[in-house]
């Protein structure tokens, strides 16, 4: 059944009109930053893909997205899933997670919503959840007609919005939201996004691990696997293996990620790439630009054109 779906679903990305490309060309991304309706805005994600893929990772945040045309394929939560032209997409924070253009589909082009924890609680209360807490998705690909109609409406509201959207996106964006939260959302134990499963700590080398690469992120002495062996009194093997058990994520792509988070933040602040890159550890602009388009699917220029506060 599944596999007879994601034929008929590439069949149909192959067929589609021309005339949903968005921006009139492929391989295109933008974010347009819209009211959350709490007082601050979040970023939204409207892009279109031949050949993207990303590294293995996760956010803060939850990713909410509508794959708009064509198909993508990403592993959560130890499987691999397709999502094809139409369906919603729920990746909650702290989910460490891939994802790429489909083979045999032609394009992936969907819009993303990328919403704090502490906005997510918000809404989740706006919709009649649990005051305080962040809503939980136990299916990560949810087929719904009502959650992507209102998808499709902010989409309409962003398109020819440059930086800033006004209040019809915004207001689009929270209506999209509080769907998906009020018809799938359940309300979870913890709004924070490093919580673990009841009765259970993080071990004493992750945590140290973890502390020196997001504090000394830009060091590559400090953050080497040798220096991080040296702190935690264990083999860098060890060191390996408990970082990925608790993380999903080996030390080095952790602290890659971290280093983009850190860039992403100073490039919203105006600072020019090549200052960013030596700021936060990487060996050159180049090397910034591959590992920010892995991440989050857009080049620093491009991500700092459409949010800097500059």
């Amino acid at each position: 059944m599944r596999a007879c779906r994601e034929r008929n679903c590439r069949a149909a990305s192959r067929s589609a009109d021309e005339s949903l490309r968005w921006g009139g060309t492929l391989d295109k991304s933008r974010i347009v930053k819209v009211d959350s309706g709490f007082g601050t805005r979040v970023e939204v994600l409207r892009a279109s893909y031949e050949s993207q893929s990303f590294a293995r990772h996760s956010h803060d945040a939850f990713t909410l997205g509508l794959v708009m045309r064509g198909a993508g394929t990403f592993w959560c939560r130890g499987a691999e899933r397709f999502a094809c032209k139409g369906d919603v997409v729920v990746i909650p924070p702290g989910e460490v997670h891939t994802g790429s253009v489909s083979a045999g589909a032609e394009c992936l082009s969907y819009l993303a919503i990328y919403l704090p924890v502490d906005l997510a609680a918000l809404h989740a209360a706006d919709a009649g959840g649990c005051e305080g807490r962040a809503p939980e998705f136990n299916d990560l690909v949810l087929r719904d007609e009502r959650v992507r109609r209102a998808f499709k409406t902010l989409d309409r509201a962003i398109t020819g919005i440059d930086a800033d959207a006004d209040a019809d996106a915004g207001a689009a964006a929270c209506a999209a939201i509080t769907e998906l939260i009020r018809r799938h959302g359940e309300a979870r134990i913890s709004s924070d996004p490093s919580a673990r499963r009841p009765g259970t700590s993080e071990p004493r080398i992750v945590s140290v691990v973890r502390s020196v690469l997001e504090d000394s992120f830009a060091d590559a002495n400090e953050t080497s696997l040798a220096m991080l062996a040296r702190r935690t009194g264990v083999t860098p093997f060890r060191v390996i293996r408990a970082f990925r058990a608790a993380t999903g994520l080996a030390p080095h792509q952790y602290l890659v990620q971290v280093r983009v988070e850190r860039a992403r933040q100073f490039l919203a602040a105006g600072a020019g790439a090549s200052s960013v890159a030596a700021m936060t550890g990487f060996v050159d602009q180049s090397h910034l630009t591959y590992h920010f388009k892995k991440h989050l699917g857009i080049t620093p220029g491009n991500y700092q054109r459409c949010v800097s506060v500059g």
